[in-house]
């Protein structure tokens, strides 16, 4: 296996059973991963950080019983740090910030055997669908390059639909593991609140985990990560219950739903049916209208705190207009002035989130679409929070209802592309995207599957039937690392 060109062929979970019969060694594969990533980085702008030499280290220092044993790795650069490398959260406010230690996810990454050998591209602070930093420039999509891998986790998914490892960390805090695995053809599972760690001071509603191009890579990555007597890799070899699937075919939180996206779920809809799945349409009677404003309040507020409190225990100094990027400056300055409604937004928060996990009581799990159209194209999303629209909130702050509308005008806005993800954020549920979709040009369609609070298990397994009656895994990218792609023109 010389330059280990049967890499294509093996998931993590296949890579790192090769390591431990010594088939190959860590060493091999890390070198494997560095070439790949040479080779397509250049197009996709999905790495913004090496550090070869340290992960040279640890994959010979790497004991080859490990689970995930010397399976090459990234690392977001958002959230939990890992120690030595940079972590700029995609600003610019950070480029010069190294954390020493590693965060809690990523000591157990590293525990399994994962090799991490750089940093994924990142939305300024996550803050976006879409991951077009000012910092270090836009990640492209590796089925097409015109077009966005997503955000806020898209250099994640950009690597590894490309290719380049076969998992990579991931987190979503409204949708940013499912947005981009939605966008790259992956699989991107966020799990329930509480299951991984997080970072101290995080929200609850942002969650740990990866992206990957099989379900039981996502299965493996959180035995190792959970923390518990997990066995979510086994379980995947029992099949599923013969379940109780709502199907919600109008976009959630605003917006119209594409014919193209639609007909993808018809098509999952049928899919399951066929499996021997009770499928009805039905949809959560939540207000959507409300939920989504009161998402972006907590959105815009938390914002807030994070430039009034962040850069001044990080940096010890407050930030600045001219630190940030213009979206993010003006998201801030809105949640300053709506942080009088935090308080009533979040009980709106809780009260639609209720309702949305007693819908669970009659359905074992719910089926959608994660976006409302295919992927957008770079720039499309533009900024979602003009300045003019903080000059009008900060106009109306003296009527409410003045507030509402307008906040109402920009939530839907803001949830046009987003439409199904982030009230499995709010009510901490699991929900997971299957790449079982693509349009007549091979764009990949994420759908979702979303279920009670503890069924993570449930989604792994309905995910691997489904995986396994309408594979996914032999589909290629345009823009593809293999040893192809390394030939010279």
């Amino acid at each position: 296996m010389s330059g280990f060109a049967d890499y294509d062929a093996y998931d993590a979970v296949g890579l790192a059973e090769l390591v431990r019969r010594r088939e190959v060694s860590a060493g091999e594969l890390l070198a494997e991963a560095q070439a790949r990533a040479d080779a397509v980085n250049p197009a996709l702008n999905a790495i913004v950080y090496r550090r070869d030499a340290e992960a040279a280290r640890e994959a010979d220092a790497m004991p080859p019983d490990a689970p995930l044993a010397g399976v090459p790795f990234l690392v977001k650069d958002l959230g939990p740090p890992l120690g030595g490398a940079p972590l700029t959260c995609g600003s610019k406010l950070f480029a010069n910030y190294v954390p020493t230690y590693d965060g809690e996810i990523v000591k157990r990454f590293k525990t399994a055997g994962l090799i991490a050998f750089g940093k994924t591209n990142v939305p300024e602070f996550g803050l976006v669908p879409v991951t077009e930093p000012a910092l270090f420039g836009p990640c492209r999509n590796p089925w097409d390059t015109e077009r966005t891998p997503g955000g806020s986790s898209g250099g994640a998914a950009a690597a590894v639909a490309s290719g380049v490892v076969p998992v990579a960390h991931a987190s979503d805090g409204g949708g940013s593991i499912r947005i981009p695995a939605s966008c790259c053809g992956l699989v991107g599972l966020k799990t329930s609140r509480g299951l991984n760690p997080v970072e101290p001071f995080t929200p609850d509603y942002i969650v740990d985990h990866v992206v990957s191009r099989t379900v039981r890579d996502s299965a493996a990555a959180l035995d190792a990560t959970s923390g518990r007597d997990a066995n979510f890799l086994a379980g995947l070899d029992a099949p599923p219950p013969r379940l109780r699937v709502a199907v919600v075919r109008s976009a959630m939180l605003a917006g119209a739903v594409s014919p193209v996206v639609k007909d993808a779920l018809d098509e999952a809809a049928r899919l399951l049916a066929s499996l021997g799945h009770h499928v009805d349409d039905a949809e959560p009677a939540l207000d959507y209208d409300a939920f989504a404003s009161a998402f972006l309040i907590e959105w815009a507020a938390g914002a807030r705190v994070m430039l009034d409190k962040f850069p001044a225990a990080v940096l010890g100094r407050a930030a600045t207009r001219d630190d940030v990027e213009f979206g993010t400056w003006t998201l801030a300055t809105i949640g300053g002035h709506l942080m009088a409604q935090r308080t009533e937004a979040q009980a709106v928060l809780r009260a639609e989130s209720a309702k949305l996990i007693d819908f669970f009581a009659h359905y074992d799990v719910l089926l959608s679409p994660v976006l409302a159209t295919p992927p957008l194209h770079i720039s499309e999303a533009g900024a979602p929070f003009p300045e003019k629209t903080a000059a009008k909130i900060a106009d109306a702050a003296g009527s409410p209802q003045r507030m509402r509308t307008i906040v109402r005008a920009v939530a839907r806005k803001s949830f046009a592309f987003a439409a199904f993800a982030a009230p499995f954020n709010m009510s901490g549920q699991p929900a997971i995207s299957l790449p079982l979709c693509e349009t007549p040009d091979s764009l990949p369609i994420g759908i979702q599957v979303a279920g009670r609070v503890g069924d993570d298990g449930l989604l792994l397994r309905l995910g691997r039937e489904l995986e396994q009656a309408a594979p996914w895994t032999q589909r290629r990218p345009r823009v593809w690392s293999g040893a192809s792609a390394r030939q010279p023109a």
